[in-house]
C-alpha cells in the first residue's frame, strides 16, 4: 500500500525550559498525578521521597555539608522524562486541543514532548506564532 506524500513548509519552535527540573513544585505536581489517577501509595512513596532530599556539593574533591533541597525533580532520575510532562499537563493539552499544527501520516501533531524538551509544529509562521501565544 502507498500513501501519498505531501509536501509542505514545517515551522518548529524548539523550547528550552531553564532549569526546568529544579523550579518545578513538587507539591502541585503530586497533585496533578493524583487527578491523573495515579495509585496514592506511589505518590506518597514521591512525597516522601522528595520532601526529604539532601545534597552535598563536590568540588576539587571537596564534599560540603548535608543540606536540603525544597523543590524540583531530580536531574537525570529515571522518573523525571515522565514526571515533568506530568508537571506541564494544562499546558500540553491546551497546546494539543488548539487544533493548530501539522498532519504527519494523517494525525494531527502540534506538540513532542520528552522530559523537558518541547516542539512546536506549525504549517506557518502564523500558525507558530499562535502556538507560542498559548
Amino acid at each position: 500500500m502507498f500513501h501519498e506524500v505531501v509536501i509542505c513548509n514545517l515551522f518548529a519552535c524548539f523550547v528550552d525550559f531553564r532549569k526546568a527540573f529544579d523550579n518545578v513544585n513538587y507539591w502541585k505536581l503530586f497533585n496533578q498525578l493524583l487527578d491523573d489517577v495515579v495509585d496514592i501509595s506511589l505518590v506518597q512513596i514521591l512525597a516522601f521521597w522528595y520532601s526529604h532530599q539532601e545534597v552535598t556539593i563536590v568540588w576539587s574533591h571537596i564534599g560540603s555539608s548535608p543540606f536540603a533541597v525544597g523543590n524540583g525533580t531530580k536531574q537525570g532520575s529515571v522518573l523525571s522524562p515522565y514526571l515533568f510532562p506530568k508537571y506541564l499537563r494544562h499546558l500540553l493539552c491546551v497546546i494539543s486541543g488548539s487544533h493548530i499544527g501539522c498532519r504527519i501520516g494523517g494525525l494531527p501533531v502540534n506538540i513532542i514532548a520528552y522530559a523537558d524538551d518541547i516542539v512546536l509544529l506549525a504549517p506557518s509562521w502564523h500558525a507558530l506564532q499562535a502556538l507560542i501565544g498559548h
